[in-house]
C-alpha cells in the first residue's frame, strides 16, 4: 500500500535540533540530537516536513505493528493515531499496483 501523510500542524515537523558549540570563528553549527515532532516508523528518516507538505512512502500492514526495534516507545499504529488525533498530520492510504504482500492481498479479499 502507499501511505501519504500531510503536515497539518502549522509548523515544520520531524526536524532535528540544531546544536551550536565553540566560540568565534571556531563556532560550529551542526544538526542532530533530538527531533522536534518526530514521525513514526517508517517515516522517521524523511527529514523535515514543512507545513502543508506531503510525503508518500510504500508501507506494509505489518509496519503498523512493527515493534522489533527496542528503542521504539510504542507500536507505530499508536504513534500515528496520536498524531492524527492531535491534528499534526492527516493520512491517506492507496493500493500499490503490482507490489503487494500476502497480507494486503488477503485483507482486500476479505473486505
Amino acid at each position: 500500500m502507499l501511505m501519504t501523510i500531510t503536515n497539518t500542524s502549522g509548523r515544520t515537523i520531524n526536524t532535528p535540533d540544531q546544536i551550536t558549540g565553540g566560540v568565534g570563528p571556531a563556532a560550529l553549527l551542526a544538526v542532530g540530537g533530538n527531533v522536534t515532532d518526530p514521525l513514526p516508523y517508517p517515516f522517521g528518516h524523511i527529514g523535515p516536513l514543512l507545513n502543508s507538505g506531503t510525503k508518500q512512502l510504500p508501507m506494509h500492514n505489518r509496519d503498523w505493528r512493527y515493534k522489533g526495534v527496542p528503542w521504539l516507545p510504542m507500536e507505530p499504529s499508536k504513534e500515528w493515531q496520536q498524531l492524527v488525533q492531535a491534528g499534526v498530520v492527516t493520512m491517506t492510504v492507496a493500493t500499490e499496483v503490482g507490489n503487494r504482500d500476502e497480507e494486503e492481498i488477503y485483507i482486500d479479499a476479505v473486505l
